[in-house]
């Protein structure tokens, strides 16, 4: 009954925003090289002209020969408050879980500030940056819990009426660790198809100096290759 509710909130949250369903499949390498189906929901919206809040929900499933079945979790929720034609506040907080790269569960939440460098027609830019905290427990049953400093950069460039580039950069460190630090890349592209539905490509790059697993490998990248629905 409580699941239940939850897609009912989950769908009527959906239907009231912007959103954007996405369903496709990943090839990856790293610590597993296997195929996975990929899907998600986003979730935008804007209560006032100054505040913008998101929601996102991912998920994956993947399978190799040395383990029958993998599994990968991702949710966030968001705020962007604008001070300025330039300057906003950020804030998120997050859970996921990851197995694939040995995460067994890790949640967390940040706040910063950011500034709008380029702002034109066809192209923007920004960079933010703040601090944190983060506590997650690897498949060993190892746990941390520190505190953490951010900084990241979001770029998009409207090539045509139909394709849309875009890229998002974050590095995340540990106040307490210097070597221990995260730097997560994705670049995208996007071509509409119709109205509401389109194709996108992406190649997402992940990185721990200090792997969640000790002896894992440090980079994990991933193609994806999506259908998404707006409505």
């Amino acid at each position: 009954m409580r699941f239940l509710s939850l897609v009912i909130l989950v769908a009527a949250v959906a239907i009231a925003f912007d959103s954007t369903v996405s369903l496709g499949g990943l090839l990856t390498s790293g610590n597993s090289e296997l195929q996975q189906l990929d899907a998600g929901l986003e979730i935008v919206g804007m209560p006032s002209e100054k505040l913008e809040t998101g929601l996102v929900f991912l998920t994956s499933y993947g399978s190799q020969s040395d383990v029958s079945y993998l599994e990968k979790y991702f949710t966030e929720a968001s705020m962007k408050y604008s001070i300025s034609s330039k300057n906003y506040a950020a804030s998120r907080a997050y859970w996921f879980q990851d197995e694939f790269s040995g995460v067994n569960y890790e949640y967390g939440a940040s706040a910063g500030l950011g500034r709008e460098l380029i702002t034109a027609d066809d192209f923007t830019a920004s960079l933010e940056a703040g601090g944190g905290y983060l506590s997650r427990e690897n498949t060993e049953d190892v746990s941390l819990e520190t505190a953490t400093w951010y900084s990241g950069l979001v770029a998009e460039w409207i090539a045509t009426d139909n394709w849309t580039i875009s890229e998002t950069a974050r590095i995340t460190g540990d106040f307490n660790d210097s070597e221990n630090y995260y730097i997560g890349s994705l670049f995208e592209a996007n071509s509409a198809i119709t109205g509401s539905l389109s194709f996108s490509t992406g190649f997402e790059v992940t990185h721990y100096n200090l792997p969640p697993v000790e002896g894992n490998e440090k980079t994990d990248t991933a193609l994806r290759v999506q259908l998404r629905y707006e409505f």
